[in-house]
C-alpha cells in the first residue's frame, strides 16, 4: 500500500537530538535520526519481506517486462547515490521521507527477517537486491551491511542471488568468491556512461566509471555473469551511436556478456525539477527533451514510442556488431483499442532468451530443512510462457507462476513442490 507521509522535525531541549514524526494515514510513530553516517531512521522489520514482482502480466494489462521470477529485497528505503531521476522519489511511505528530507530509513534485522520468511518456503527464486534502492550504498551499507548478510542468507540455502549497483567499488569481495560458487548468481553494475562528468550529473555519489568497469573486471575474473546496464539513456546526451559503441565495447573489454538499456522517463512529479537540470547542464539538449517527452504511461512522462524506437535500434545494431546480447528494461508501447494496454519493446529488440541475459530457475526443495535444488528443465522465462511463447512447457506445474502474476508472500507459502516436480532433482 502507498501512504503519505506528513513530516515534522522536533528538537529535544538540549537540542542535541533530532526527531522526526512521520504520520500515516491517522498513526503518528516518531524516531530518532541518527546522524552518523549520514541522517537516517531505524525502524523495526515489521511487515512481511518476500515479495515477487509488484505487476502483473494479465493483471496489469501487459505493464510487466521482467522475464524471470524473484523475491525483491529492499533493507534500506532511500539512497544516498542522489541520482535525480531515480523512479524510487515518486513511492509513497518511507521513500518520500528520503524524497523530502534526505533521511534514509534502515529496517533493523533485515537478513534475520528475510531469513525467517524464507525458511518457511519450499519454493523460491532468485534473491534481487535491489529494485529501489543501490544495495551497497555508501556509507549506510558499510555500517550496517544488510544487502550483504541477505545475500548470504540465500547463498546459505543454496539460493541465487543476483544484485545492480552503481557503487562497484562497494561489493565486498568475500561475496563475489561467494556468489562464484553458485551457477545461477550473477551481477549486474549500471553504467551511464563513458564520461564521469555526465556520471557526476547524473549519479553524483556513485562509483567513478573507472571503478565500476574495474568491478565488472572483478566479477567476470571470478567466472561470475556479468551485465553492464546502459540504463538509462540521456536523449541527446547519452544516446548516441558513438556514447552507445564506446561503453559498449569497453563493457565486453571487461568481460560483460548482456547490455540492458531504456530511455530516461520522469515521474510527473519531479518532471519541471530534471527538466531544470537538463536546461542548466544540457541545454542544447533541453529543446529535444521539451519536444519528445510528451507520451504518459501510469505517472511517468516517456519520450515518444518513435523516438525510443530509433534509438533502440541503435542499440541493437551496435550489440549486435560487437557481439553481446541485450535487453530492455520496462519499456512498453501504449496500445488503445477497446481499452488501454502495453506492449513491450522487447518483443522487438531482446536478443537474449530472458531480459536479464542469465537464464535462472526456480529452485523448490521436499522438506524445510533440506537446501534449494534447482528445478530441472526450468528456463526461468516465465514471462514468455505467459505470453504464450519460448520453450517452457511448465515444467515447474505451478500455474500461478505461469501466468506472471504478481506474487506476496503467501503466494509463495501456497507452493508444494509434487513428485513430477521433484524427478531428477
Amino acid at each position: 500500500m502507498n501512504l503519505y507521509i506528513s513530516m515534522n522535525h522536533i528538537f529535544d531541549k538540549k537540542m542535541e537530538d533530532r526527531f522526526i514524526e512521520v504520520q500515516f494515514g491517522r498513526v503518528k510513530k516518531t524516531y530518532k535520526i541518527i546522524e552518523d553516517p549520514l541522517p537516517h531512521i531505524l525502524i523495526p522489520c515489521s511487515k512481511k519481506i518476500v515479495h515477487g514482482w509488484s505487476t502483473g502480466y494479465f493483471s496489469n494489462l501487459g505493464r510487466r517486462e521482467c522475464s524471470s521470477e524473484r523475491i525483491l529485497l529492499n533493507p534500506y528505503n532511500g539512497c544516498s547515490i542522489d541520482c535525480p531521476m531515480c523512479y524510487s522519489r515518486a513511492l509513497r511511505g518511507y521513500f518520500k521521507l528520503w524524497d523530502d528530507k534526505r533521511i534514509i530509513t534502515v529496517f533493523k534485522d533485515f537478513d534475520i527477517k528475510v531469513a525467517e520468511e524464507i525458511n518457511q518456503l519450499y519454493v523460491a527464486s532468485c534473491g534481487y537486491l535491489s529494485p529501489t534502492i543501490d544495495p551497497f550504498q555508501k556509507p549506510i551499507e558499510d555500517k550496517y551491511h544488510l544487502s550483504e548478510k541477505t545475500a548470504y542468507e540465500f547463498l546459505k540455502l543454496n539460493l541465487p542471488i543476483v544484485f545492480i549497483t552503481k557503487q562497484g567499488d562497494n561489493v565486498p569481495t568475500k561475496l563475489l568468491d561467494e556468489m562464484a560458487e553458485h551457477p545461477h548468481s550473477f551481477c549486474e553494475f549500471t553504467i551511464l556512461s563513458c564520461d564521469d562528468e555526465i556520471r557526476k550529473i547524473f549519479s553524483p555519489r556513485g562509483a567513478k566509471v573507472e571503478q565500476q568497469f574495474n568491478a565488472v573486471r572483478k566479477a567476470t575474473d571470478r567466472g561470475l555473469y556479468t551485465v553492464v546496464r546502459m540504463d538509462p539513456l540521456f536523449p541527446s546526451i547519452t544516446d548516441n551511436e558513438n556514447s552507445i559503441k564506446d561503453l559498449v565495447m569497453r563493457a565486453k573489454q571487461e568481460g560483460a556478456k548482456h547490455i540492458i538499456f531504456s530511455l530516461c522517463d520522469i515521474d510527473s512529479e519531479h518532471l519541471s525539477k530534471i527538466f531544470n537540470i537538463i536546461r542548466e547542464f544540457f541545454p542544447d539538449a533541453y529543446p529535444v527533451w521539451k519536444k519528445i517527452y510528451v507520451e504518459k504511461i501510469g505517472r511517468d512522462y516517456n519520450a515518444s514510442i518513435d523516438y525510443r524506437r530509433k534509438i533502440f535500434k541503435i542499440c541493437r545494431n551496435i550489440c549486435d556488431e560487437i557481439g553481446v546480447t541485450m535487453a530492455l528494461c520496462m519499456e512498453f508501447e501504449r496500445i488503445i483499442n477497446k481499452k488501454i494496454m502495453f506492449k513491450g519493446l522487447n518483443d522487438e529488440f531482446m536478443t537474449s532468451k530472458v531480459c536479464e541475459g542469465k537464464t535462472v530457475p526456480l529452485y523448490q526443495r521436499w522438506k524445510l530443512n533440506e537446501q534449494f535444488k534447482p528445478i530441472m528443465n526450468c528456463d526461468g522465462n516465465c514471462l514468455a510462457y505467459a505470453k504464450g511463447r519460448g520453450s517452457c512447457n511448465l515444467t515447474c506445474n505451478f500455474p500461478k507462476i505461469g501466468r506472471a502474476q504478481s506474487l506476496k508472500l503467501e503466494d509463495y507459502k501456497s507452493l508444494r513442490p509434487s513428485q513430477l516436480t521433484l524427478t531428477g532433482i
